[in-house]
């Protein structure tokens, strides 16, 4: 999707995707606007391989699960793309961290490497974690002093199917200990293990969200002040996700197997289908399988300003499905905006002089309200709250 909007736009001269399996990255891209996109066989693993093939472009766009499962071991994507990026002088851009029990994001390991190298990265860079990130930071720059941050995520599927819209190894992450920032304190907490009413912009309005794995915690407290920082989800996929962790699905367990020792979660993620096909969606649609896809996020950060308790929130309704299906057919709910996100963000770094790693709420205030500005351009538009209270 990065790459179709990148040419329809005209982002870009040239785009070149690389895939392990050429025939599945081909099936990506069977769309009229899409044909004559390059595939060129590569493997992230082998992080010279890879750094060969990137030299020679502007921009290399991550677009990866953060791990891969190789004999029962997940091994990190990131730092290898990262690494052959630096290693080719190509700025570099991904969508999200692998996090797990770290207390900041993996690739902010490599920022003085970057800034050594007069080399560019932009990390977590899509709509949840990326677009979230950025409306925290204006948010936070409403008020003077601010005690707690709240991210909100709500993705729901209408119908009486379920379409996979991530990676499985991203999905079953969700299921993994939530990293939380409370008191000035990390800590993980269980997932699901609490619930809140979120509001959303209609037409979903008030929904029962959860806290779950996520990215934004793991750079979000380490950029900006705030006592407390908290991220939850809801919708039909989260509760689909909830009802499974419920009943021991998703727990870190094992099982003898054939005399074998097995884990729970690779059999699942054996079990689990890959996601879904591009026109898997357009047909679901036509088949009433699926009425309609939404995703909404949504920021309020609290504190004060000028003596008095202040809130100021942001929060965006993206195109639901049936919408995407029209302005790019093949793409869903959640990775139509996530590619946008990488076009407004690609489009706004052109010319800037930018050394080191940063997630969107690290960025300069132009290029932040830049990214806005485009995106407002494809019509997605921040819908903004400020409220200030007497003690």
């Amino acid at each position: 999707m990065v790459a179709r909007l990148a040419l329809k736009h005209r982002v870009a001269d040239e785009v070149t995707c690389f895939d392990r399996n050429l025939e599945r990255a081909r099936m990506f891209l069977d769309f009229e606007d899409s044909h004559d996109i390059p595939v060129e066989e590569a493997d992230a693993i082998n992080s010279e391989m890879l750094s060969s093939k990137l030299s020679g472009y502007d921009f290399v766009v991550n677009t990866l699960p953060t791990f891969v499962r190789i004999n029962e071991r997940e091994k990190l994507l990131n730092p290898i793309v990262m690494q052959a990026s630096l290693k080719a002088g190509v700025p570099y851009m991904d969508l999200a961290c692998y996090g797990g029990r770290r207390r900041t994001a993996e690739q902010l390991a490599l920022s003085a490497a970057f800034r050594r190298e007069h080399n560019l990265a932009i990390i977590n860079a899509g709509a949840s974690p990326g677009l979230t990130n950025l409306l925290a930071r204006e948010a936070y720059e409403d008020l003077d002093k601010v005690f707690s941050i709240k991210v909100m995520s709500l993705e729901d599927q209408k119908g009486p199917s379920f379409l996979i819209s991530w990676s499985r190894e991203e999905m079953l992450n969700v299921a993994t200990p939530v990293l939380v920032y409370r008191n000035r304190r990390y800590a993980f907490i269980e997932p699901f293990s609490e619930s809140i009413e979120c509001n959303f912009p209609a037409p979903e309005g008030s929904v029962r969200c959860y806290p779950v794995s996520n990215d934004e915690s793991y750079t979000i407290p380490v950029y900006l002040r705030t006592q407390d920082f908290d991220y939850y989800a809801g919708g039909s996929d989260i509760e689909i996700l909830r009802a499974l962790y419920r009943l021991g699905v998703l727990e870190e367990k094992t099982l003898i197997v054939r005399g074998k020792r097995v884990s729970l979660r690779s059999l699942l993620y054996q079990i689990l289908k890959e996601p879904s096909s591009p026109r898997s969606y357009l047909s679901a649609i036509e088949e009433g399988e699926l009425e309609d896809a939404f995703f909404a996020v949504g920021v309020v950060a609290i504190g004060e300003i000028s003596g008095e308790k202040g809130l100021s929130s942001r929060s965006v309704f993206f195109p639901s499905q049936r919408r995407v299906n029209n302005l790019l057919p093949g793409a869903t709910y959640i990775t139509y905006p996530t590619a946008l996100v990488v076009i407004a963000l690609l489009q706004s770094l052109k010319g800037r002089n930018l050394h080191g790693v940063f997630p969107l709420e690290a960025l300069p205030g132009v290029v932040r309200r830049n990214i806005l500005e485009t995106l407002e351009e494809h019509k997605i538009f921040v819908n903004r709250e400020f409220k200030v209270e007497e003690k």
